[in-house]
């Protein structure tokens, strides 16, 4: 069987032949017919584009590392066949970052993100190929969780899975549009409303008013000369002209069109919640001072990425390692390289680790793309301190 992968390229997988029987549960189906709201039609709604590309840019610029576990403790394992894969790059026509941004958006829009994990003869896995979320269906078959693909049954080895949100069944994950469409329409409809009272220069309605009657000849032609001459932005304060003793009278805007920007505010809020995206974030920093803001930014970190990069490392150990992999390796997100962007945050935090001796000076220059030194690979401690034990034996020379 061959699979369609996004990428128009096919891959061949071997896959279980047993058929799905009548009973098969398919968890993945929506009951989304009729919205206007969908994971492709949200995106024209601002503040979902924005929380998803914040959490998507998020989590692309941590990388992902493996280390292997040896007598003398954890090591970067550069030669283990899955660190270039996850670190720089899943398969030819992908770099690590960009299939980290897909397993976001997939995430956020759809609820679920899934990968074809390809294997050379040997059992290594040489690829790692994001898949459609819409052709894809979770399946169950005797307690055995399935995927369908485009119609072609997968094996569950073959099928990298990652969500974050999990339904009541455990075997996929719920979609925030899905369970949110009612607010998503709502901002929506209220971004089309700004729009549409903006279209009449932001304008309040009126009422032309004329003593008698108006013959149908007259009436035809007043209104394609209001709709020639002067709706639209390029109309707006031009003088009417007005015959036949009409008069213009206007009317005041009505309380929902004066409040649309509240509602706005709402919604931004609202959105910023759904995606777990403190709002300060996406330029909303109305009563966040700096301090405040600081604080929104370690929120963001600590209470958005990093459960998704703990998920992420969690699955990554469950399908991309071997019973005896899962033994030696770890998968992990190298999470001191968003320090990079705070020079005063970088350089407290390496101070502090060097004054306790958990960091040595080469591996600070490592971190900071620099090359060691000759004798720089030691552990050093302050020489005004000493342990407990040595002052109770009176070891301490001071």
């Amino acid at each position: 069987m061959k699979i369609w992968n996004p990428f128009r390229k096919t891959i061949d997988t071997t896959v279980n032949n047993a058929k799905a029987e009548a009973s098969t549960t398919n968890y993945l189906r929506g009951d989304s017919e009729g919205s206007s709201i969908t994971s492709d039609t949200a995106q024209s709604i601002s503040t979902v584009l924005s929380c998803v590309n914040i959490k998507a840019n998020a989590l692309a610029v941590i990388p992902i590392k493996t280390y292997e576990y040896t007598k003398s403790g954890k090591i970067e394992s550069k030669s283990f066949s899955l660190y270039s894969l996850l670190r720089y790059s899943p398969n030819k026509d992908l770099v690590a970052s960009l299939y980290k941004k897909m397993m976001s958006q997939d995430i956020d829009l759809r609820g679920n993100h899934y990968s074809q994990i390809v294997r050379n003869g040997r059992g290594d896995i040489v690829g790692l190929y994001p898949l459609l979320a819409d052709k894809m269906e979770v399946l169950t078959n005797k307690n055995k969780k399935l995927y369908r693909y485009d119609g072609n049954l997968v094996e569950n080895s073959k099928i990298l899975h990652v969500f974050d949100i999990p339904d009541t069944t455990g075997h996929k994950g719920i979609s925030r549009i899905e369970h949110q469409k009612q607010l998503l329409e709502f901002a929506k409809n209220t971004s089309k409303h700004g729009n549409d009272l903006f279209k009449n220069s932001a304008r309040p309605s009126g009422t032309y008013e004329i003593p008698g009657e108006l013959t149908k000849q007259a009436f035809e032609r007043l209104l394609e000369s209001l709709d020639r001459k002067y709706s639209g932005h390029g109309n707006a304060g031009k003088p009417m002209l007005l015959e036949g003793g009409l008069t213009f009278k206007a009317q005041t805007i009505s309380n929902s069109d004066a409040e649309w920007l509240a509602s706005r505010k709402f919604n931004r809020e609202e959105i910023c919640a759904i995606f777990g995206v403190p709002s300060s974030m996406i330029n909303d920093t109305a009563n966040t001072a700096y301090g405040n803001l600081e604080q929104k930014y370690l929120e963001f970190y600590t209470g958005t990425v990093f459960p998704l990069t703990t998920i992420l490392e969690e699955v990554f150990r469950l399908s991309l390692l071997n019973e005896n992999q899962k033994n030696t390796h770890s998968i992990k997100f190298k999470y001191n390289t968003m320090l990079r962007v705070d020079a005063k945050t970088r350089s407290e935090y390496y101070q502090t680790r060097f004054n306790a001796g958990s960091i040595t000076p080469n591996e600070i220059r490592e971190y900071e793309d620099e090359n060691g030194f000759d004798g720089g690979d030691e552990c050093y401690l302050q020489l005004n301190l000493s342990t407990v034990k040595n002052l109770n034996k009176g070891n301490n020379n001071g």
